[in-house]
């Protein structure tokens, strides 16, 4: 049988919004996950002996928030030592919702890809998640953000933290890199950066964390630097994520299973149902090391905290590297950012 650490359940593949890039493509029905499912795949694949993780997400799980509410009973009651969290645009949010979060110690985690005019170009509705942000704020729920980057919005990094500071409950941004997948291959709207304004994006993004958090009671993080972080101090995990060990599961709503969301849907993946599970596919999947000829110049060489495995399978050569990037430009600035330490991690949830 699989167990888990990282369980992902896929409530509905309904969704409110059409993002530019969304990977899972335009085919979005109202097919929801059933209470007997939740129960059944908690039951079955969560441990009782291990810690574990269940992150709830979609298409937009706010549309059914009563299964959000029965899945957090479900596992409260059978794995209450289980962390939970739900990842959100934001934009259905109401109280009701809100004290629900925090009833059952649910992670909030919001999808947000710059300030308004940004996020009302690659998501829509960037009036709703703003109210969406308040609510929580009035109601005292933190949350982080996971903004992916693209051409459109690298450039507004900054403008997105200083928003972010703001909010004193938001604790945290996340940075995804475009997947090429879905609607993001077939759309000629979005696109991922040239390098050099990912450079340019992440330095003016490491300016406005800075004063940010010197006029700031509690630290706002940033995932991929404490990510570099840990790797210099040689207490990153050999693998990016769960999937590439083999203990990260996505369930659909239909039980059918796959190594982690993004790969969600891909029969390429398929590794069975909640019935017939393939073992066989459940192998750990192949980790990508970002190995290149220049590795040996990089400052993270041999300590390199590798990618998002889909990430690297579904994007071409020239994205890829991107990541590299990403992870050399937070190096230049980490030594300017004594406010990072290993105590500043990111639980389960964040990846």
């Amino acid at each position: 049988m699989i167990t888990p650490r990282y369980l992902i359940l896929l409530l509905t593949h309904d969704c409110n919004l059409n993002c530019a890039y969304c990977y899972r493509g335009a085919n979005n029905t109202a097919q929801a996950m059933s209470v007997a499912m939740i129960e059944a795949v908690i039951r079955m694949m969560i441990s009782s002996e291990k810690q574990c993780h269940v992150q709830l997400t979609g298409g937009e799980p706010t549309l059914v928030p009563h299964l959000i509410e029965h899945a957090a009973k479900i596992l409260r009651n059978l794995r209450p030592a289980a962390t939970l969290g739900i990842q959100t645009n934001g934009t259905l949010l109401n109280r009701s919702m809100a004290q629900m979060f925090k009833k059952y110690g649910i992670q909030v985690g919001v999808s947000l890809d710059g300030p308004m005019d940004i996020q009302q170009q690659l998501r829509g509705s960037a009036a709703s998640t703003l109210k969406g942000l308040k609510l929580l704020e009035a109601e005292g729920v933190t949350f982080r953000v996971t903004t992916v980057l693209s051409r459109q919005n690298i450039d507004h990094l900054n403008k997105l933290v200083l928003m972010l500071g703001a909010f004193p409950n938001a604790c945290g941004l996340g940075l995804d890199l475009l997947i090429q997948k879905g609607l993001a291959r077939e759309s000629d709207l979005v696109f991922p950066p040239e390098p050099h304004q990912m450079e340019s994006g992440l330095n003016r993004m490491m300016d406005a964390l800075r004063l940010v958090n010197q006029r700031r009671f509690g630290q706002l993080q940033i995932r991929e630097l404490e990510t570099v972080a840990n790797a210099f101090a040689g207490k990153q995990h050999p693998y990016f994520c769960h999937a590439g060990t083999g203990e990260s599961l996505a369930v659909c709503q239909d039980g059918s299973l796959f190594p982690c969301g993004q790969t969600a849907g891909d029969p390429r993946f398929f590794m069975g149902t909640i019935d017939t599970p393939d073992t066989f596919r459940s192998l750990p999947l192949k980790n990508f090391r970002l190995s290149h000829k220049d590795c040996i110049e990089c400052p993270l060489y041999q300590r390199c905290p590798g990618d998002c495995h889909s990430r690297q399978y579904y994007n071409d050569e020239k994205t890829r590297r991107l990541a590299c990037v990403m992870y050399q430009s937070l190096c230049k600035q980490f030594s300017g950012c004594e406010s990072y330490s290993a105590k500043n991690k990111f639980p389960m949830s964040a990846r």
